[in-house]
């Protein structure tokens, strides 16, 4: 893959390109990653696909110097500049954990431009209070950043919640492994706080995937304790004829070589 550069609003934004297919496929990596994560599908897709995977706010090699809030509207903007012709061409969307929120929000906002979507362990099919709570609120936003600073009260009530099994133990380590590393924190309460405005309406957007006939493709981890298959077969009902959902014996990270034809078949499949 190429790795290009571009400048949005005040910050220079990152992305790899590769292939010079007729469609456009847009890759959106997960929390803590960056684009690429998608390098291993380039040998099967440069042949049908002209493929767009971008580093986000805060990860990989996009220097973001906005505030700390980045609207779906820029998301949009971002796009519009990145793709040639995007205003006639149609998309394909491939999006891993949030970056399958990002895709949901795209969805809801510009179905009429998305061919198929992909999503892979997609975040934002349930609202997490807690997450609410710390990105919503003007005194939750100021708990989750004090508690960033300070992280050793919650992490001792997470551990508390765990003895007495009010949170499963996978979960609990993954909060761990979050806040008890100081870089890991602040990245956190960056990246948290920049994407809080990918807020998908779910009913919405399963109205404008009826309307605009989009096939939309929901994988999960059967292991995965973050993002549970359950919230896409809620998704599902309803919209059964557009809306697939598959379950993978596999933990939360799907992007993987391993399951590159599963992923390519899904994108192929019409």
């Amino acid at each position: 893959m190429e790795r290009k550069y571009i400048t949005y609003q005040h910050s220079e934004f990152s992305y790899l390109t590769c292939g010079n297919g007729n469609k456009v496929l847009v890759c959106l990596h997960g929390f803590g990653e960056d684009a690429d994560t998608f390098s291993f599908l380039e040998q099967f897709l440069k042949n049908d696909y002209t493929v767009y995977a971008i580093d986000l706010p805060w990860h990989g090699k996009t220097n973001w110097n906005n505030q700390l809030t980045f609207p779906v509207k820029d998301m949009i903007g971002l796009l519009e500049q990145i793709i040639p012709h995007f205003n006639n061409c149609s998309i394909y969307l491939l999006g891993y954990s949030m970056g399958g929120r990002i895709c949901l929000s795209l969805l809801e906002r510009i179905p009429e431009k998305i061919t198929k979507a992909v999503l892979l362990a997609p975040d934002g099919l349930k609202v997490n209070r807690w997450y609410k709570l710390a990105t919503q609120t003007w005194l939750g936003n100021g708990l989750f950043k004090y508690t960033m600073r300070h992280p050793q009260w919650f992490g001792f009530i997470v551990d508390l919640l765990k003895r007495v099994k009010w949170i499963n133990p996978s979960v609990a380590k993954f909060v761990h492994y979050y806040i008890d590393d100081e870089k890991m924190r602040t990245n956190l309460y960056r990246i948290w706080t920049t994407m809080r405005k990918f807020r998908p309406d779910l009913q919405q957007i399963k109205k404008k995937i009826a309307a605009h006939h989009i096939p939309v493709h929901l994988v999960f981890g059967s292991y995965d304790r973050v993002i549970l298959s359950k919230h896409g077969f809620s998704f599902q009902k309803g919209t059964e004829k557009l809306v697939t959902v598959d379950v993978l014996a596999a933990g939360h990270q799907l992007l993987r070589e391993k399951q590159a034809a599963f992923i390519i078949s899904l994108l192929n499949n019409e």
